[in-house]
């Protein structure tokens, strides 16, 4: 099945209140698990793949639906008959696919070896399995949906940060109790913030500690923009912050925003240039390196869209206005 396919069959799904679907998600469409919750699940753990995937030696089509947290597992059309057993309603789940989701190709479902038994002992299969191992180190590596499903808890921390169920939803904010520092012995428990790419691939975790400012990213990591794939398609404003909560502060308050990680690097200035909004709202902190982020950025802009400042307090960021503090200092941009 193709991509497309893929996800008109969640739609139809969907529509029959057969599953509850959420969004993709790099090479998976989220859903809440309808076999081991019901589709009541407080946070959704079960995904159903877009694209073909290999996988210990097999290829596993799209289509496939699994689990995160039962550990439940099937084709798209095995999970359509559970539903129907469960529901006690007759009839296959290959037919009922047949019959409400016209055109759908399942003829690659079959699982098949990734590398035939038996011959690779040939020269040929040789040059084969080592090419297929050098463009499987050269590919980028994202963090795997199997990891981000044991990070999604809610603990009051994230409240007492301002956010709401709706922004930790959406971001996938998620809570490590057993993050142990480089360095560390002891685990120090984190609020994790999945980092995507544009597609919504996660790129990496940014963690911030629930007690002190402790703040953690992958030795090596490049910082891109964060929230970028969260942003609306037709988005035209955005809020530029400098951290990940002033960000979703930003979104809870009724505004697009992104977070730098910082005050800005080149690479994120290249990706504000292609997101082709008309305006950006630069809300860097109040202190100095917070001041000349914010210069450098609307330099590097201008020429891009308009580019308006917020200046924010020495002694506050945005996190810390409320709506109403921060719609006043949103009013006097310039």
């Amino acid at each position: 099945m193709t991509r497309d396919q893929v996800i008109t069959a969640i739609d139809i799904l969907d529509e029959h209140q057969f599953i509850r679907k959420v969004r993709p998600t790099g090479q998976w469409y989220q859903i809440y698990c309808p076999i081991h919750s019901g589709g009541q699940e407080r946070k959704p753990s079960c995904g159903i793949s877009l694209e073909d995937q290999y996988r210990n030696g097999q290829m596993y089509p799209a289509g496939m639906c699994h689990c995160f947290s039962c550990g439940y597992a099937n084709s798209l059309q095995g999970l359509v008959g559970d539903i129907l057993k469960n529901r006690n309603l007759s009839g296959s789940g290959l037919d009922w696919l047949k019959e409400h989701v016209p055109g759908l190709d399942f003829t690659s479902y079959d699982i098949q070896p990734l590398i035939p038994t038996g011959l690779m002992s040939t020269v040929l299969d040789k040059y084969a399995a080592e090419n297929l191992r050098v463009r499987m180190q050269a590919a980028p590596k994202f963090v795997p949906e199997e990891e981000l499903a044991t990070y999604r808890y809610t603990v009051p921390y994230m409240y007492d940060r301002k956010l709401n169920d709706y922004v930790i939803e959406k971001y996938d904010v998620g809570y490590d109790a057993n993050f142990i520092p480089p360095g560390r012995k002891k685990a120090l428990p984190c609020v994790t913030f999945p980092v995507r790419n544009v597609q919504g691939q996660t790129l990496f975790l940014c963690r911030r500690s629930i007690e002190g400012k402790f703040f953690h990213y992958p030795e090596g990591s490049v910082k891109p923009v964060y929230g970028v794939y969260e942003l609306p398609k037709d988005c035209k404003s955005v809020v530029v912050c400098e951290s990940v909560f002033n960000a979703l502060t930003a979104v809870v308050y009724g505004y697009n925003a992104v977070a730098l990680l910082g005050t800005g690097n080149q690479g994120q200035i290249d990706q504000l240039k292609k997101l082709g909004v008309r305006e950006f709202v630069l809300c860097l902190d109040g202190d100095q390196a917070g001041i000349r982020g914010a210069e450098k950025l609307k330099k590097a802009l201008s020429g891009h869209a308009i580019v308006w400042t917020i200046h924010m307090p020495v002694d506050k960021d945005l996190n810390d206005c409320t709506k109403e503090e921060f719609d006043l200092l949103y009013s006097q941009r310039d």
